[in-house]
């Protein structure tokens, strides 16, 4: 398996200000009622890590850029750190994959936004296969593997600055915008057992994102990352990004559910930070 699972530092998901009419809240004590009897209870949020892969696809006008993003997550942890791998997956997993991200930036400002388009799949399996035995490139060393629980589709906005030091403790806040659109039948429901619906808002939190300078964890990472087991980091140009954080869902208490509620920090936010140094 991969990374240990980083400690977050000062970190918490913030939800984006809305109208009063349109507030959110963020949902307690929901559960995961998994394929095969297995089930995750009392979750307030859930702790990952995994590595993204920035692509800078060139620059336009002046010094903006435009940008790819994709990552593979293997979630571990519930709450205050407590294990699901042996508690509740009964030794299966939890992954995420994200594709498909796209964005634009500013080498002057060091302002990124991210595009309408990108998707992150969670998946259940209850044989682990993440990072290690049975992962291929076709699964995304094993991130794809097993039964699709929920899908989240991204929408256009969000952003936010790099810190172009790349410390852990003052990496720049990112906010990408997803909203649920698909949820398995009766495996996500809420603290009174009810099912939850499409729309719920995620939080993707990733803290202490940094340039992964092992290249990611084996080959068949890179391929599955980057389209070839020998790209190795070549910032600005592209480059792997560890990521650790939370995962929790907001729910809003208007009729229509509002995709910008949610908050995700740093998704490969380190690797853009070498776009600023290369300006200077």
């Amino acid at each position: 398996m991969r990374a240990i699972i980083k400690t977050l530092v000062g970190t918490a998901i913030t939800v984006a200000a809305m109208s009063a009419a349109h507030a959110d809240s963020q949902l307690f004590n929901w559960n995961l009622n998994l394929p095969g009897g297995n089930a995750v209870t009392g979750i307030n949020q859930l702790g990952f890590n995994g590595d993204s892969f920035i692509q800078n696809n060139g620059f336009g006008t002046g010094d903006n850029f435009t940008f790819t993003d994709n990552g593979i997550f293997n979630i571990t942890t519930k709450n205050a750190g407590t294990s699901i791998t042996s508690n509740g997956l009964g030794g299966g997993q939890l992954t995420g994959n994200y594709f498909g991200g796209t964005g634009t930036g500013s080498i002057s400002s060091g302002q990124i936004t991210f595009n309408a388009g990108g998707e992150l799949d969670i998946y259940y399996n209850p044989t682990q296969t993440y990072d290690g035995a049975g992962a291929t490139v076709a699964n995304r060393d094993g991130a794809t593997s097993g039964t699709l629980i929920a899908r989240f589709t991204q929408v256009a906005g969000g952003g936010g600055a790099i810190n172009p030091d790349g410390t852990p403790n003052s990496n720049g806040q990112l906010t990408l915008n997803f909203v649920s659109s698909y949820f398995a039948p009766g495996v996500f429901t809420d603290a009174n057992g009810n099912a939850l619906m499409s729309g719920y808002t995620i939080g993707f939190v990733t803290a202490n994102a940094s340039q992964d300078l092992g290249n990611a964890s084996s080959a068949t990472a890179r391929e599955a990352l980057s389209g070839s087991a020998d790209t190795m980091n070549a910032p600005p140009a592209y480059f792997y990004v560890n990521n650790g954080g939370q995962l929790k869902l907001n729910t809003s208490t208007s009729a229509v559910p509002e995709p910008a509620s949610l908050a995700i920090f740093g998704a490969g936010l380190m690797g853009l930070a070498f776009l600023r140094r290369r300006k200077s």
